[in-house]
């Protein structure tokens, strides 16, 4: 590529009936002016495009960044609620596990209170008919026209404390 420093130094040969000097070296500096002109447009356009490609490398990498950012941001997300909903599960399962335990020992509990609550009834209507038989002997000592009809009372308690209780006294 011709440089303006080629144009400036360019001579030509002369010749008898050649072109004019003045003209040729006018036209020669016009050009040499214009070429110039394009020459460092040239020069500065270059510089342009090389720091526009520069500075789109810097974006795309930029954003290649942005997009690997955005994906680990979208994983770690996904793998939080994951595990967030893992946990849940598990902590309404245990739970379950500990509300189905207590249920059962409660269930035990209660029949054994009420086993329990059956052997103290039985046993209150057996002191019961035996305070009534013993009741009935005092009162049978100390009055002896009522004896036959204790024996007859203590007979009918026996058989009430027997057949599983009596309703108030």
């Amino acid at each position: 590529m011709l440089t303006p420093l080629d144009i400036q130094k360019k001579e030509f040969h002369r010749r008898l009936r050649g072109y004019s000097e003045v003209e040729v070296d006018e036209f020669l500096d016009q050009v040499l002016e214009d070429y110039e002109l394009l020459y460092r447009q040239n020069a500065s356009l270059k510089d342009e495009v090389e720091r526009l490609r520069a500075e789109v490398e810097r974006f795309t990498s930029l954003e290649e960044t942005l997009k690997n950012t955005l994906v680990l941001a979208q994983k770690a997300a996904d793998e939080t609620r994951n595990n967030a909903q893992k946990e849940a599960e598990l902590i309404l399962k245990e739970a379950e596990a500990r509300a189905r335990a207590l249920e059962e020992e409660s269930r035990r509990r209660l029949e054994l209170l009420e086993e329990e609550f059956r052997a103290l009834q039985g046993k209150i209507a057996t002191y019961k008919a035996q305070a009534r038989a013993l009741l009935l002997g005092a009162a049978a000592l100390l009055d002896p026209k009522a004896e036959e009809s204790a024996e007859g009372e203590a007979g009918n308690a026996n058989g009430k404390a027997a057949g599983g209780g009596e309703q108030g006294t």
